[in-house]
């Protein structure tokens, strides 16, 4: 599932961010091209603004995906996509729309852990504040401990349904599919993302982004 549901406005202009050209590819046909050449994924469901269903990309609605309308807030969009996934499918990766290298690799590692609940992520570099309201630090993580979490995120299907009822029930929100998971469900577990897994949020994303399109692939760590 690749959830692209958003509105993509926070990177300011005319265009939504998953529909930007990088190299003169969109961010999200980016995103979901790994997806469609991996033999192991039979399904791929695409969630879109509700605006862009009835017609969507061109390059878009000639790929052998389904496109689904996403809703008013993320987990709203991931319900949607869940509900168009096909009844025989048990385990489901969750896939950033706006994160457009998710490399073969990456993928790989994530669907040979199922069926654990799993992450894509990597390790955190920079030492991480921990700051109070009024900007005072109150500490300094491990940061040995500490992991950027990443898509594509793997689960079993009934387990992240489960999660997500549990979570509208609740009223609860979350912007990452594992903190529900791991809230309503049992633990999520971390395989090796890609520095390269770049999420495009800020205008100057879209700068490091057409670098990497550039740019050999030299190495997953990277």
């Amino acid at each position: 599932m690749i959830v692209a549901g958003g509105s993509g406005r926070r990177i300011g202009g005319p265009v939504r961010k998953q529909y930007l050209e990088i190299d003169g590819i969109p961010v999200l046909l980016r995103a979901v091209i790994p997806f469609l050449t991996d033999p192991r994924i039979h399904q791929v469901v695409v969630v879109l603004p509700p605006d862009d269903v009835e017609a969507p990309p061109s390059w878009l609605a000639s790929l052998p995906v389904r496109i689904v309308a996403g809703g008013g807030e993320r987990g709203d969009s991931v319900r949607n996509g869940l509900a168009a996934v096909e009844e025989e499918i048990d385990f489901v990766l969750v896939h950033d729309g706006a994160r457009p290298f998710a490399s073969p690799g990456v993928i790989e590692r994530v669907l040979d852990a199922a069926p654990h609940a799993v992450i894509a992520a990597v390790p955190v570099t920079d030492t991480i504040k921990q700051v109070d309201a009024d900007g005072t630090i109150a500490g300094t993580p491990d940061r040995a401990r500490l992991w950027h979490a990443q898509t594509p995120q793997g689960f079993p299907r009934a387990g992240l349904v489960r999660a997500y009822e549990r979570a509208r029930e609740d009223g609860a929100a979350a912007t990452d599919d594992a903190a529900l998971y791991e809230r309503y469900v049992g633990p999520v577990r971390v395989v090796a993302g890609s520095y390269r897994n770049l999420k495009v949020t800020r205008p100057a994303d879209m700068t490091v982004a057409e670098a990497l399109a550039l740019a050999p692939e030299a190495g997953e760590g990277e």
